[in-house]
């Protein structure tokens, strides 16, 4: 019986998964830096293997808080009604869309409007939503704190007020019902 031979195709399929994807990943782990001249995007494709080199010094908590008509005091409004999946452990996709806008105000503006008009659709009977606010705060892992079970967010009302950071307001008029 003769050995099969690997055509020329699968060859050059090899050496270019090598080059392209295994050679700038095991770069990015040994080195911890950018290939010269290297895209941003490509980057971020080879780093996915290097997945967690350092712990985070602080890890990003976002809330959603509103104000309902005749009341002065915001209240945590809970979004995972709205964005229920939690592919990124026990956060919401809510919480990777803030991460990823960053300070882009108009994707913030539609995801608030959207949570305003889903609550006054879901609770016709409650006094509707006239502001709405997204908060972060940050939690400092401590690494003497050992875990126990699944990682939760605290409450906001646990969070004291000088650990949080408001990053957008949007008012909504009761005529708007």
């Amino acid at each position: 019986m003769t050995a099969l031979r690997p055509r020329l195709r699968d060859r050059l399929c090899v050496a270019a998964f090598i080059l392209l994807w295994i050679a700038p990943t095991a770069y990015h782990g040994l080195w911890r830096a950018r290939l010269p001249g290297e895209p941003a995007l490509l980057h971020d494709w080879h780093d996915v293997a290097c997945l967690f080199p350092t712990r985070p010094t602080v890890w990003n908590i976002y809330f959603v808080e509103v104000r309902r008509s005749g009341r002065r005091d915001w209240e945590q409004h809970d979004e995972t009604l709205d964005f229920g999946m939690e592919p990124f452990g026990h956060r919401t996709r809510l919480h990777r869309f803030l991460v990823n806008w960053g300070e882009r105000d108009a994707a913030r503006r539609e995801v608030a409007d959207y949570l305003v008009a889903s609550d006054r659709g879901r609770h016709p009977e409650l006094a509707p939503i006239v502001g709405l606010r997204f908060v972060w705060t940050g939690f400092v892992p401590r690494p003497d704190d050992m875990a126990r079970g699944a990682w939760r967010r605290p409450p906001l009302a646990d969070v004291p007020r000088h650990q949080r950071r408001i990053l957008a307001t949007y008012e909504y008029p009761e005529s708007g019902r």
